[in-house]
């Protein structure tokens, strides 16, 4: 009797608009809790633990979401909705908005309501306020150091206090999703975007950012770059488990193929960011909103958020610190950690463990199976297949060099430099990024070339050439900050 009422209780404390999106009552709810796992990972024993959720990885969508982004938020949110479309420094409208004049955050403590998300449960609904609550929580933190940055160059101090009326509901959700609170790569990138024609498939002429920092073109770039980017990583993940399966099954020529078909897929991941992410540009005007608040001087005590039990500041890695999984799972599937443990990434820095729940176990997954069967010395006992090896290490170096060399032109050297912080984690990638270089020289060099074919050979051998000028360059760049680095597009292949 007493459960009844108490259920009779909170369905009238519920708000109405609310009603249908919760699991009693939304119509797909029992759908979305029942849906298989999916079966397209046929190449390993690993399924999606939450299949529900929004981001699965399959060799369908690959580290897309299974279905496109929500865009418009319910009705009930609409406060939220009005100041996200108001935030950009500047507006889809070609006006200036609240971050250009420093006004969002006094917009926020004053209109902001302290929305009730207790009662969402529909994924889709869940994963678009994630979104939305980090990519504002970020926002309003780091407001100060974009005035401070446009005024000095340099970031100064943000705000120490995250609002109860972004806090409470971005710690529901983020819990409800089992993510941290916090702004994560995918989250900015793979699920912020909104198809213009939706009969037509993903591509960088039929897509946009839902939400925007500054609203320039090198952030629409940015974003709708790694989307396009990523409508290829069913590829890179069927090449990837293709290749877990071979070294398994010890079938050589099976993995030599898929070496191939990840080496094709990355290279079709890496054209399409380059064709988007050339030099930095105004990549500083929305960089600022994507560092986090683990190791940066801007919060040198964390982050608190208002109306928490715990007193503990708030420790994350930001965007700027963090990667896509399409670079942890080159991590983790070539074995790269080994190489330097500080500087890689997504192993040690905790980065994965900001990522979704599937994307997560999937990594943790690959991980294990590359260690496990030992991928990396399975590839050297053949000549083929370390030529194979080669290519595909070409192509992670190739992704992540070009991450490095965004992240070491978003702040000038002078702010990297009175910023410990960075300065010091820039250090640890640059020496990452050369240790790739340095393994794609090292295997090369190891390999019986006169067994190959003359295309493998000479591909192999380009792939060589541009791995050693990379090392160098980075080497230069450890010794003195100031040194020009190497063009990303002279390692492009």
């Amino acid at each position: 009797m007493f459960a009844k009422h108490a259920a009779a209780a909170i369905k009238r404390t519920q708000p109405s608009t609310l009603r249908r999106f919760t699991k009693a009552h939304h119509p797909a709810a029992a759908v979305i809790n029942a849906h298989p796992a999916d079966s397209s990972l046929s190449s390993v024993a690993w399924t999606n633990p939450d299949p529900g959720s929004e981001f699965t990885v399959s060799s369908k969508s690959g580290f897309l979401p299974r279905r496109d982004p929500l865009h418009v938020l319910p009705s009930y949110f609409e406060k939220l909705d009005e100041i996200l479309h108001e935030m950009p420094i500047l507006k889809s409208d070609g006006t200036l908005g609240l971050l250009h004049t420093g006004q969002l955050g006094a917009r926020v403590e004053r209109e902001l309501p302290q929305y009730d998300v207790e009662f969402v449960f529909d994924k889709r609904i869940l994963a678009a306020l994630y979104r939305d609550y980090s990519m504002l929580a970020s926002a309003y933190l780091l407001e100060p150091c974009d005035i401070q940055f446009r005024l000095t160059r340099n970031y100064g101090l943000g705000r120490r206090m995250l609002p109860s009326n972004i806090a409470v509901p971005l710690q529901t959700v983020a819990h409800r999703l089992n993510q941290k609170p916090c702004l994560e790569h995918s989250t900015f990138t793979f699920y912020n975007y909104q198809r213009k024609d939706h009969d037509m498939p993903i591509s960088l002429n039929n897509i946009e950012p839902i939400r925007k920092f500054s609203g320039c073109d090198k952030e629409h770039n940015f974003v709708v770059g790694h989307v396009a980017a990523a409508r290829h990583t069913d590829k890179v993940i069927d090449a990837s488990l293709g290749i877990l399966e071979a070294a398994q099954n010890n079938k050589r020529d099976e993995f030599n193929a898929a070496l191939r078909k990840y080496s094709t897929a990355m290279g079709r991941v890496n054209e399409i960011l380059a064709q988007t992410l050339q030099g930095c540009g105004d990549y500083a005007s929305f960089r600022t909103f994507l560092n986090g608040s683990k190791a940066q001087s801007m919060f040198n005590r964390g982050v608190l958020f208002e109306r928490n039990s715990s007193t503990e500041a708030h420790n994350y890695l930001g965007v700027g610190q963090s990667s896509s999984p399409i670079a942890s799972l080159g991590t983790h599937l070539f074995q790269l950690s080994q190489l330097s443990p500080r500087g890689s990434l997504p192993c040690n820095d905790g980065v994965d463990l900001l990522r979704a729940p599937n994307v997560r176990s999937f990594l943790e997954h690959v991980d294990q199976q590359a260690r496990s069967l030992g991928v990396q010395s399975y590839a050297l006992r053949s000549s083929e297949s370390s030529a194979e090896y080669v290519l595909a290490l070409g192509q992670v170096l190739t992704y992540r060099y070009r991450q490095w060399a965004n992240l070491r032109d978003s702040v000038p050297v002078q702010s990297a430099r009175d910023n410990a912080a960075f300065h010091a984690y820039l250090d640890v990638q640059t020496s990452h990024v050369r240790d790739i270089a340095k393994l794609v020289s090292r295997t090369h060099a190891s390999m019986d070339g006169e067994s190959l074919g003359q295309s493998v050979r000479t591909r192999a051998e380009s792939v060589a050439h541009h791995a050693e000028m990379v090392h160098r360059s980075l080497g230069r760049i450890l010794n003195d900050a100031e040194s020009a680095p190497l063009p990303v597009s002279m390692i492009a292949y």
